[in-house]
């Protein structure tokens, strides 16, 4: 056996030992032996000793069995169950240990062994490593097993007594050797477990020891080893090795070795007494006693007789060494060390002696010290020197008047001893111990001494010998005196006082004493030696850690400049520890620390301004001084592990950026001779530099950056030039003809690049170089050619070192996260990344196939055709979303794509192709482990998306699984595979199915992972798979089921899971009919009906059904009724108080528009409705399957679809639940045309229920949709038409009733108006696509005769359906018609409001008669609405005036507070107080009520801005003004009086500013500021415009003045409160009965918020267009529409005094001609990059969102004056409109300019893609024409907005207003028509010529840029 093997045999039992050692008593309780007892058996047996023989206990002779020669196997066995021993578990195998051991033990130093050279490996000795262990082993069962302690403790002193035998026993040389090595080992043990023993039995084992060590036996060691050491005898070759060994490790064999051991014991053993911590060796109880934790200063009586027994010991040790008695022979090194580490050992517990009690003599122990010290031979020992130190810093905490001599001493020791550096930081670190008791004085005074002596010629001189002060006061006399005076002395003793005032320094942790360390140090650079230099630079290089940043700061720029001063004097000593110094720091400094960004800075700026000098650098010396950085960079960019994106974090891009620039500058690229021999570190620093580029947008751009670059104008000469090229084309020969057109910035640049990428493949990267195809300029142009080519080089120096093989960076695993990232450059925003992350992807896949078979890159793959699929799919489920932005936990990869879905597809298509090709190109070579791999993706998934979710990785997963691939030679041969697209899809399935069953046993999580577990169901004589449940089992599962709360969101969903899955198992795996369970598993998803837990309800219902036949009709019945259950219950679907509510009966909101709300409301909705839907489709599909089978099933389908019919008319009427209503009518539809039994008069009943079902959709006012779910609408459509198509095919059932016929008529009607509805949504601008939604049969002509011939028939139907025919149909005759209805049978239509406004028209004519009492119990109107009741046209009639008021009280303040300008209004025409009294009573419930109506009324009591002329409803506002003030409570009254004060105070500025009109405006800015500095802001008061928010604070240098000709506007901001309500989570923000769960939690936000104060101006029209803009965002809301609005406030506050919001983060577009000199595509390519950025194209939608909804809002209100002075853009893109002085009938100056419909110039349709082709602009027609349809359903609303303000005086109305308003609403043309319409509009306004002519105007005339 070789020694390799043996040592493998050794390390092999030592590991068996400790695993069989761990056994519990449990694996120990099998039959035969155990582990323990078969590795125990193969050590020798050893029989008890005999006690013949023994004179006084001792034994004259070894016992028989030592002599035994022990084997290389047994030794090797005994030492791994010592070594195991400590692990032991069990008493049984502690009790057979100890008893084997014990035999050993005592004859060890007897022991005989094997002759054999492997017996070496037994360290030192075999005698020693045999007494040690077992020893060790013994003590460790003692400990570990108390009750053997005792068996322990006698084998102890067995051994002892023995030993003490053997001594006075006639023995040889050899055998005096084995005992010497043997007790050496006992010793060692000793110390290592002296816990074993109590201070009194450690003293008693001492004495023992003692006995042992006497002189006499020492002096026959040494006499022993040195006769070995001087003869050559017989036998004694192997002892020759022995001591040889001995002598080469530092242990020379003899007296001192053992009187070593003994004093380390004493160590241990005072130790112990001296601190309650654990034992200490090798002086390490000296820094316990310094830190001061732990120690005990005091002993008991017992224990001061075994302290002063332990002193005495030790006290002899120290003399023993100082008199020299032991034989040191003159060039005895090893002897002589060994003697002083005695002495150190003893020196260490003789201090612990000292500090325990007074048996030890302080004084005593002083002299000693200072002998010692004194001594420069003894302090060359480190273990010596160190003790002794420390022992004296000890001493001086209990003598703190010695505590000068102390420092004295070590300042002699330190500059006089020659101490070497390690003893000298230990000196350091105990003299700051001992100054740390002194006073600060004491230690600025040493480092100051210190830093004299530094500085000092002749340091010996620097101290004298009584006192210690600084050098300028020491005499020119010394007592002390030098042997040498030598440059090495002087050295030498500036090295120790540099590493002394680190140490005292760093030691004493004060940032003051550490910074004058920092001082001293760097004041004596340049004035010491270099060597001196190099040391100070090393020191100061420890202290940077501690120190302060300002002093860090301070160090980097000393090592800069020594850097630099090193490399000018080519002082390579000075630079080589520089360099040392900066490595070391860079290793200490990790990335948590604090000085990390700090000192990678320092460095990187180092390197940057290295050749930044005005005259020319040599270039040899620049490249010189940065190699001095390469390598601490290198290492501190280490520290950061994997994390290689780290730098982007911390902004350190521009600095890495100019290192690599800057080398490159200085020839260091990539293959030269530099960066050859630093290639390991630029290495590491490539991998941590992010690409060069700096995200410019623009080529220009990128050139003007790179010139900017001062760094890259270094070297820009001729010669320079040329140089640089040629490099560059010398790597790149194929592009040197673009290389020659380059410029020298971009030359640098490229070459930069070159080596970065270049170094970065050599590390391990490729996939980064991708990045720089983003920055525009490389996209074409020359410098675009050359970045392809250097991509192709790293590729090319990447693939080969794959080639190469090197392991970890280019092992399979790395190589297949890069290509993961390549995978995400095939899916890039940009066409040059695809191709070229392509063709990457081509050649590592060539070279390395097997990184395709690793789930990196794998997973990314499938992951990205998923995100890409998501990415396509979000333009039909979400519409004109922005989204631009995919990722993928799982594949751990994210993806931007732009806004163009043409390149989305096109990018899907080609990636999808391409991976087709690479995995089947691996899929050839390697089927079976991408096919596993394949089965992992596969079984991971999320059951969120398990029903009705397209996941294309899923897909392109299962597809390659079942491809046949070519190395299946059998099947790939058969001819006719092709022809039938026969694959191995089976086969793949099966093992996919073995592994699901197999994988984690029964259903759950799985352990470790957040994965769920995949259902598994026993197969039907499938054995063993699942077992029959228990009965106890199946109890605790229905009570868990039983016992929960089911309310939403009250059991975790995967509890929910969990739970069925048991349930489902169960059931399959039962032998009976478990009833009770099926109840539940069917029950338990309807208890909590979110879609989540009817998804897997469904899953599970439709698998136990599979699985169990027999149960189908069972589980179908407990379905149905718990279907039916949700119909009694009202839930989901059924849910009557779930609506889709009018956009005027909300709360109106002065907002922008909330996308994230629209998501929020569309996606609570689904939740409520989804279930139902998912049942339905669930239902239908059984149907279909089993309508055959099971007579019962049609009769439980004929049951539960009348229930369900006859819930329907009583369901919700949201748009979203139009699809689940169709569906279920289509359901009843197909139950009745293929049911059999049923009779005649059964079906006919059953298409009544089914008619009036349908029918109760169309009682709701015509519904758009909600959201931009496409695919929603376009099912709806397609549904709808089904359910079309089946109508007709059952005209026959029932044909002979002409009611039956002409209700199917009604509905064949109405549903072809709704599908052409759809169709108008979905193709707003394709005519042809519409035709594809369109009923496929022909219907009948839409007329007025069809339409009055079936309006009877929607009357008796239901009189809501008659109503809503007015809506849904252009037709005068039928809207008199049902007005006529309404006036005969007013009683039916009571609950209808739409009714009575019908009924009314615009004034009370006189057919209204008896009709008017009907109103006393009308459905109420909304408030709008109904204040239009008080107008003249209506008489005042009591009855409409009740209705009126009762309409208005009937909604909740925050609605009727946004409508507080018309019901002003309405006081003009309240004669009999019915106005009044609502303004005074509501003004009790809300005091912003109350002030806003307060302020309106002031606002509008003249019609003048200077108050001179009286409004004539001025005394009736002055009565209600007084009246509404008295009825204030006092508090009411005290809050009120704030407010107005506060607001008085600062509208007041106003008018103290008009004497400042002509002053600068530094001056009246002054005078705001300073009046607004006296405006104290009292509690709870706000600004008019903001009533929500409170004011809490002024920013009193706000004030700004406004430009105006002869009145004093001013702007000023405040901090203001605004509480709002908390967001609720998705799941509770309905319940399952549809009911709001109203948020009643809040969040207080505080924010800025600018206003501007007018004075002279009337805000009054801004105030009535910015209302009907909030009112248009309602109207856009209510079916969830993607524009943008941002109706910000505008409050009037008296005549001619108003208050206006500030858009915030806004610019106009006229300051952009101003002050940038830009339109508006220049500036949103400045703003936002260039168009194919991500960030323009977000900016971009915005801009086409708010554009659309501006455009038809200025084309609906007819807002003039639209210069770009009133055109505002806001950080996010949107475009909003301002200053609406100038609206409906009037035009700036009279002039018609502005002929256009809306505002549409050349420059906004170049932000919308620039052509009218282009998608965004499509979008933008396409939001105006949806944008239109949705408000000509609320014509009549807005116009009741402006009727009631028709009397305010404003001078925007005529009297042809309203005609004018109504007319522009087109309501003549039906939805199709009306969005030709608004499409030809848009044309009109984008080709008119009248805007820009306006524009020129403006400019002319204003100086307004266009």
């Amino acid at each position: 056996m070789d020694c390799l093997s043996r040592r493998l045999r050794g390390s092999a039992l030592q590991r068996l030992a400790l695993l069989s050692a761990g056994e519990s008593a449990a694996d120990t309780t099998t039959s035969g032996p155990s582990s323990f007892d078969r590795l125990s058996g193969e050590c020798a047996l050893r029989r008890e000793p005999s006690t013949n023989g023994l004179t006084n206990g001792h034994s004259k002779k070894p016992a028989e069995t030592s002599q035994i020669p022990m084997s290389v196997r047994e030794l090797d066995v005994l030492l791994a169950l010592c070594k195991a021993a400590p692990a032991l578990q069990t008493p049984q195998n502690a009790k057979k240990l100890l008893r084997q051991l014990s035999s050993y033990m005592i004859e060890s130093f007897s022991q005989r062994f094997v002759s054999s050279p492997f017996m070496r490996d037994a360290e030192p000795s075999p005698w020693e490593c045999l007494t040690e262990s077992v020893t060790t082993a013994l003590l460790s069962i003692g400990l570990n097993f108390p009750q053997f302690r005792p068996e322990v403790m006698d084998t102890i002193m067995k051994y002892v007594r023995r030993v003490l035998g053997y001594i006075e026993a006639a023995i040889d040389v050899a055998n005096i050797a084995a005992l010497a090595a043997s007790i050496t080992g006992f010793l060692e043990s000793c110390c290592k477990v002296a816990n074993f023993w109590t201070p009194i039995e450690r003293a008693g084992l001492v004495e023992n020891l003692r006995e042992i060590l006497s002189d006499s036996f020492l002096a026959s060691v040494d006499a022993a080893f040195a006769s070995m050491r001087k003869f050559q005898r017989k036998g004694m070759g192997q002892w020759k090795h022995y001591i040889t060994h001995y002598d080469a490790i530092g242990r020379p064999l003899g007296a001192l070795l053992l009187q070593q051991g003994l004093m380390k014991f004493l160590v241990a053993s005072t130790s112990l007494l001296v601190s309650n911590s654990a034992a200490f060796y090798d002086g390490d109880v000296l820094d316990v006693l310094m830190d001061g934790h732990g120690v005990i200063s005091s002993i008991t009586q017992d224990d001061f007789a075994t302290v002063e027994l332990l002193a005495d010991v030790a006290a002899s040790g120290i003399v023993t060494v100082d008199e020299g008695t032991y034989n040191v022979t003159a060039g005895a090194d090893g002897l002589q060390q060994l003697s002083y580490a005695v002495k150190a050992h003893a020196l260490s517990a003789y201090c612990n002696c000292v500090v325990l009690s007074n048996a030890a003599d302080p004084d005593a122990l002083l002299q000693w010290l200072q002998a010692t010290i004194a001594d420069p031979v003894q302090m060359s020992n480190f273990a010596l020197a160190k003790a002794a130190v420390k022992t004296l810093a000890i001493l001086s905490k209990d003598d703190p008047n010695n505590g000068k001599g102390f420092i004295s001493m070590l300042h002699r020791f330190i500059v006089e001893g020659t101490p070497s550096r390690e003893v000298t930081k230990v000196a350091a670190k105990c003299l700051s111990y001992i100054l740390h008791r002194s006073s600060q004085d004491a230690i600025i005074t040493t480092l100051n001494t210190m830093g004299h002596i530094l500085s000092s010629v002749n340091p010996e001189k620097a101290l004298t010998a009584e006192t210690l002060q600084p050098f300028e006061q020491q005499t020119i006399g010394s007592t002390l005196s030098l042997v040498s005076n030598s440059d090495e002395f002087r050295h030498y003793v500036y090295c120790n006082v540099i590493e002394t005032i680190v140490g005292v320094a760093a030691n004493s942790k004060d940032q003051k004493m550490i910074s004058l360390a920092d001082n001293i140090l760097m004041q004596r650079i340049g004035k010491v030696t270099s060597a001196v230099t190099a040391r100070i630079v090393v020191g100061l290089a420890a202290l940077i850690p501690l120190s302060p940043h300002a002093d860090c700061k301070a160090i980097f720029d000393v090592f800069n400049k020594v850097n630099t001063d090193a490399v000018l004097q080519d002082d390579q000593a000075l630079l080589e520890a520089t360099l040392e110094a900066q490595c070391i720091l860079a290793e200490s400094i990790t990335k948590d620390s604090q000085l990390y960004e700090l000192f990678l800075a320092y460095m990187l700026q180092a390197v940057a301004a290295i050749g930044d000098q005005k005259k020319p650098v040599d270039p040899v010396l620049a490249v010189r001084e940065i190699e001095q950085y390469i390598r601490p960079i290198a290492i501190t960019l280490g520290h950061n592990m994997v994390d290689v994106n780290f730098a982007l974090r911390l902004g350190l891009t521009p600095l890495l950026r100019d290192f690599w620039l800057n080398c490159v500058l200085n020839a260091i690229s990539y293959g030269s001779d530099i960066a050859n021999k630093h290639a390991d570190s630029l290495k590491i620093i490539a991998r941590y530099t992010p690409p060069l580029i700096d995200g410019v947008m623009e080529d220009r751009s990128f050139d003007a950056n790179l010139d900017d670059d001062s760094l890259l104008k270094r070297g820009m000469t001729p010669q320079g030039i040329v140089e640089h090229k040629r490099r560059l084309m010398s790597v790149l020969p194929d592009d040197e003809i673009h290389v020659r057109t380059l410029t020298y910035p971009r030359t640098v640049f490229l070459e930069a690049a070159y080596t970065l990428e270049c170094m970065r493949a050599e590390a391990g990267g490729c996939s980064k170089v991708l990045a720089y195809f983003v920055e525009p300029a490389f996209k074409t142009s020359d410098a675009g050619n050359v970045m392809v080519g250097i991509a192709g080089r790293v590729t090319d120096i990447y693939i080969s070192r794959i080639l190469m093989g090197s392991y970890p960076d280019f092992s399979a695993s790395s190589v297949a996260d890069q290509l993961a990232d390549v995978f995400v450059g095939c899916c890039h925003r940009l066409e040059k990344v695809q191709v070229t992350a392509g063709l990457m992807a081509d050649r590592i896949i060539a070279t390395a196939p097997s990184a395709l078979c690793r789930r990196p890159s794998l997973f990314a793959l499938l992951e990205l055709l998923t995100l890409m699929w998501a990415s396509c799919l979000t333009e039909e489920t979400d519409e004109y979303a922005t989204r631009s932005i995919f990722t993928s936990k799982r594949g751990r990869v994210a993806i931007e794509m732009p806004d163009s879905y043409q390149f989305r597809k096109q990018t899907l298509k080609n990636f999808h192709t391409k991976a087709k090709a690479w995995v089947m190109k691996v899929l050839n070579i390697a089927p079976f482990d991408l096919k596993s791999l394949f089965q992992t993706y596969l079984s991971e998934f999320e059951d969120e998306g398990s029903l009705g979710h397209v996941s294309l990785g899923r897909t392109f997963a299962l597809e390659m699984g079942g491809t046949v691939p070519s190395t299946d030679r059998r099947l790939a041969s058969i001819d006719f595979v092709g022809d039938s697209s026969a694959n191995v899809a089976s086969d793949f399935v099966k093992q996919y199915t073995v592994r699901q069953v197999y994988r984690n046993g029964e259903p759950g999580i799985a352990p470790g992972t957040e994965t769920r577990r995949p259902l598994t169901f026993a197969a039907l004589g499938h054995p063993g798979l699942l077992s029959s449940p228990s009965t106890d089992s199946l109890q605790r599962l229905i009570a868990q089921m039983e016992g929960k709360d089911y309310t939403v969101g009250h059991v975790p969903t995967a509890d929910v899971r969990d739970m069925l899955r048991k349930a489902a198992t169960l059931i399959c795996s039962s032998e009976r009919e478990q009833g009770t369970l099926i109840r539940h598993l069917v029950g338990l998803p309807f208890a909590v009906f979110t879609k989540n837990a009817i998804k897997v309800g469904m899953l599970l219902w439709t698998g136990v059904m599979g699985e169990k036949p027999e149960l189908s009709s069972r589980m179908l019945g407990e379905i149905a009724r718990n279907f039916e259950m949700t119909v009694d219950r009202k839930m989901g679907l059924f849910a009557e108080h779930f609506t889709m509510y009018d956009a005027f009966d909300v709360k109106m909101e002065y907002a922008p528009s909330d996308k994230e709300q629209h998501n929020l409301e569309q996606q609570t909705a689904l939740d409520l409705l989804l279930p139902h839907l998912h049942l339905i489709q669930l239902l239908s599909s059984h149907y279909h399957a089993n309508r055959h089978g099971n007579p019962h099933i049609q009769k439980i389908f004929l049951r539960l679809v009348r229930i369900a019919l006859q819930g329907l008319k009583t369901a919700t009427g949201h748009p979203l639940a139009r699809e689940a209503r169709f569906q279920l009518v289509l359901l009843a539809l197909q139950v009745l045309r293929y049911s059999t039994g049923m009779t005649e008069r059964q079906q006919v009943k059953l298409k009544d229920i089914i008619l009036s079902a349908a029918l109760s959709w169309f009682k709701f006012p015509p519904r758009w949709s909600f959201g931009g779910n496409r695919l929603q609408v376009k099912a709806e459509a397609h549904l709808m038409q089904d359910v079309a198509n089946f109508m007709n095919s059952i005209t026959a059932i029932g044909g002979q009733s002409r009611i039956l016929r002409a209700r199917q008529d009604l509905l064949m009607l109405l549903m072809e108006n709704e599908m052409y509805r759809l169709a108008t949504w979905l193709y707003p601008l394709e005519h042809s696509r519409r035709h594809h939604m369109l009923p496929s049969y022909t219907a009948k002509p839409t007329n007025d005769a069809t339409l009055c011939a079936l309006l009877p028939v929607a009357w008796q139907e239901e009189p809501a359906i008659a109503v809503q025919l007015t809506h849904r149909f252009q037709s005068e005759r039928l809207k008199h018609e049902v007005r006529t209805l309404i006036l005969n049978y007013p009683e039916k239509v009571m609950h209808i409001p739409d009714a009575a406004h019908i009924m009314l028209g615009n004034k009370l004519s006189g057919d209204i008669t008896f009709q008017l009492p009907y109103f006393l119990y009308w459905a109420p109107q909304t408030p709008i609405t109904a204040a239009t009741y008080f107008l003249p046209a209506y008489a005042n009639n009591p009855f409409i005036l009740q209705y009126a008021m009762r309409s208005l009280e009937s909604y909740s303040i925050d609605i009727t507070f946004f409508y507080v300008p018309q019901i002003v209004q309405t006081l003009r025409y309240d004669f009999l107080g019915y106005v009044e009294r609502f303004i005074v009573e509501t003004a009790k419930f809300s005091q912003l009520f109350a002030h806003q109506i307060i302020w309106n009324m002031k606002a509008n009591a003249y019609k003048d801005e200077d108050s001179q002329i009286p409004d004539p409803v001025k005394p009736t506002l002055d009565h209600v003004m007084t009246r509404l003030i008295d009825s204030f409570s006092d508090e009411d009254r005290s809050f009120y009086e704030r407010e107005f004060h506060f607001f008085g105070e600062v509208t007041s500025i106003s008018g103290k500013l008009r004497p400042y009109i002509r002053k600068t405006k530094p001056e009246k800015n002054q005078k705001i500021a300073e009046e607004l500095a006296q405006i104290k802001v009292d509690v709870g008061v706000y600004l008019p415009s903001n009533p929500e928010s409170v004011v809490i604070d002024i920013d009193r240098q706000s004030g700004k003045s406004l430009q105006s000709h002869a009145k004093a506007p001013f702007m000023a901001t405040f901090k203001i409160r605004r509480k709002t309500a908390a967001e609720t989570a998705e799941h509770e923000a309905l319940d399952r009965h549809g009911r709001r769960q109203e948020s009643t939690s809040t969040v207080t936000k505080d924010m800025m918020q600018a206003a501007i104060f007018k004075v002279g101006d009337d805000c009054r029209q801004d105030m009535l267009a910015l209302q009907l803009i909030a009112a248009f965002r309602s109207v856009f809301n209510s079916v969830g529409l993607d524009v943008y609005v941002f109706p910000y406030r505008v409050t009037a506050t008296a005549p001619g005094c108003g208050v206006i919001d500030v858009l915030p983060k806004s610019i106009s577009r006229d300051m952009l001609g101003r002050d940038y000199d830009m339109g508006l595509y220049d500036y949103f390519i400045n703003k936002y990059g260039g168009e194919d950025s991500i960030r323009f194209q977000e900016a971009r939608t915005c801009f086409v969102k708010s554009m659309a909804a501006y455009s038809v809002i200025s084309y609906l209100l007819k807002f003039k004056d639209r210069h770009n002075g009133n055109i505002m853009l806001d950080d996010a893109g949107h475009i909003i409109h301002i200053d609406f002085g100038f609206c409906f009938d009037i035009a700036p100056g009279g002039i018609t300019f502005e002929r256009a419909p809306f505002k549409l110039t050349a420059e906004m349709i170049s932000v919308m893609g620039g052509s009218i082709d282009a998608q965004p602009y499509l979008w933008f027609e396409e939001l105006c024409i949806k944008s239109f349809l949705v408000c000509r359903q609320y014509v009549d609303k807005l116009t009741h907005c402006v009727v009631l303000m028709l009397d305010s005086g404003l001078p925007c109305f005529k009297p042809e207003t309203i005609q004018n308003f109504r007319d522009r609403f087109v309501l003549d043309k039906t939805d199709r028509e009306a969005a030709d319409y608004m499409r030809y509009l848009v044309k009109k306004s984008y080709g008119s010529y009248s805007t820009g002519q306006y524009d020129r105007f403006q400019h002319l005339t204003n100086g307004i840029p266009y």
